[in-house]
């Protein structure tokens, strides 16, 4: 009997210990769950998009911009082309605010822009009408919040657009204009710019040709040293 108790004792005591040493062993496993449990996948996502970020930045590019002219295919408008299909534009639009047709007496854009659209459409140019010989001079301007557009129901063009909800983007130099740009911080990155007075004393204007010898332009207005709109401007009449 005594001797069973004995034995007894002794298997006790070593499974005792033999559970002792299993906890300590498996002890590191738990800790290396807790860390991996710890750990914030945001923050590992977050550190991706940053070195994804920095890939994409270009050296090369050079934030001034000493050119006099800005070609229509180096701007974007809110990200987007200055002269879109209609199917390009009602699907980036697909609500406006309000439509009027008007008489462009003195010709429009359209006339160069859309040429072969114009000709298919209205017929040959007429010297004596002065445009194509089916054309009845007509344009149609889209307005949306703060924003212009014109069209001949064929293409969509750029008009105007305030700096308060619209941007406009230089591709090549990756530079972008927009409520926060001011007139110092302007004449900085555009050393050459022709920048004249208006009759408003608190406002300027500055200039950019689209291409050498040619009087139509991007127009960017200041008021009170911000900027406050900018347009696409043609010489018609």
């Amino acid at each position: 009997m005594e001797k069973k108790i004995i034995l007894t004792i002794i298997i006790a005591t070593f499974l005792t210990i033999m559970g002792c040493r299993s906890d300590k062993k498996e002890q590191p496993k738990d800790a290396i769950v807790k860390v991996q449990k710890n750990r914030n996948p945001q923050n590992d996502s977050l550190k991706r998009e940053d070195t994804l970020t920095e890939d994409k930045k270009d050296p090369n590019i050079n934030p001034v911009y000493t050119s006099k002219s800005i070609k229509i295919e180096n701007a974007l408008i809110n990200g987007h082309k200055v002269i879109l299909s209609k199917t390009q534009f009602h699907a980036i639009y697909p609500r406006n605010d309000s439509v009027k047709t008007t008489l462009w007496e003195c010709g429009n854009p359209f006339e160069w822009l859309d040429k072969e659209w114009m000709i298919k459409k209205y017929g040959p140019e007429s010297k004596e009408k002065g445009t194509f010989e089916r054309f009845n001079s007509e344009i149609t301007t889209i307005y949306l919040k703060k924003i212009e557009y014109n069209t001949n129901n064929h293409l969509v063009l750029f008009d105007r657009a305030s700096a308060e909800n619209n941007s406009f983007k230089i591709i090549s130099q990756n530079i972008t204009l927009d409520r926060n740009t001011t007139l110092e911080g302007f004449k900085k990155i555009f050393p050459n710019a022709e920048i004249e007075k208006l009759a408003n004393k608190n406002e300027v204007r500055a200039r950019f040709s689209l291409g050498e010898k040619r009087d139509d332009a991007f127009l960017f207005y200041f008021k009170n040293g911000k900027l406050n709109y900018f347009t696409l401007w043609w010489l018609l009449c």
